[in-house]
């Protein structure tokens, strides 16, 4: 079953903070500085009862001592995905896996055209499938059931190469990044097509900082928490052994 997670830069404050809204995943926000501290970023994870995920640097000017110590945080964490964009994919790939062959890359779609999806998906091998940019970039805010239909045959065609999902509750227009409650038809549909693929890596609530507070988290679990009810209700009672 797929994991509901939150994203943060990995500060104390942010664990408690997340932990206490009911988050028991997330996706850990890198740049050079946390980099240079991954014995306190080590340290704190393990407080708190979590799987993780790290989203790689966006900026480039990394020395192979940054690239080490993601490569040792993402081990010593047993992370499901390092999220990675593809400038730096192209820039760091090569080095990060001659550090640690296995290190779970997933490319993260930027601006891929609609009608070459599916071939994007299948050359890059491993992705992070962001909902926002499918919507926003790919179909340029067409009707959400056209958004449903494309991640549908994603998942139907390339299921094997879908390692991790961001999914803010995007609303067709300007804002982005907004918390999933603020969009309910969007994020329980793309649920239900998760779990009827039987999707069990991490979907993120990639949201920005003034959503990052108890409130708006909170708010985040409990529609999660409601989809799993409705998942429930509605799936077919199990089958008994008839008793003679």
């Amino acid at each position: 079953m797929l994991k509901l997670a939150t994203k943060f830069l990995p500060e104390l404050s942010a664990f408690q903070q997340a932990y206490d809204a009911g988050f028991r995943s997330a996706e850990l926000y890198l740049d050079a500085s946390v980099l240079k501290c991954v014995d306190d970023v080590v340290r704190i994870s393990s407080d708190f009862e979590m799987d993780y995920a790290l989203h790689f640097p966006n900026k480039p000017e990394l020395n192979e001592t940054h690239l080490r110590n993601c490569c040792r945080l993402a081990a010593e964490l047993n992370v499901s995905a390092v999220v990675i964009h593809e400038p730096m994919f192209r820039r760091y790939a090569e080095p990060l896996r001659a550090i640690d062959p296995k290190i779970p890359l997933a490319i993260e779609n930027q601006r891929v055209p609609a009608d070459s999806f599916d071939a994007w998906v299948h050359e890059q091998g491993s992705v992070t499938l962001d909902m926002e940019h499918i919507w926003k970039f790919s179909l340029h805010d067409a009707p959400v059931e056209e958004l449903f239909a494309l991640v549908r045959g994603v998942f139907e065609r390339a299921s094997e190469c879908i390692r991790h999902i961001h999914m803010p509750g995007y609303l067709p227009g300007p804002t982005e990044h907004r918390p999933m409650y603020t969009s309910r038809e969007f994020c329980m549909g793309i649920f239900d097509i998760l779990a009827d693929h039987k999707f069990a890596g991490l979907v993120v609530s990639e949201v920005d900082m003034p959503f990052q507070n108890y409130f708006e988290l909170r708010m985040d679990t409990l529609l999660f928490e409601r989809w799993l009810d409705l998942r429930q209700q509605s799936a077919p009672p199990p089958l008994h052994a008839e008793t003679s």
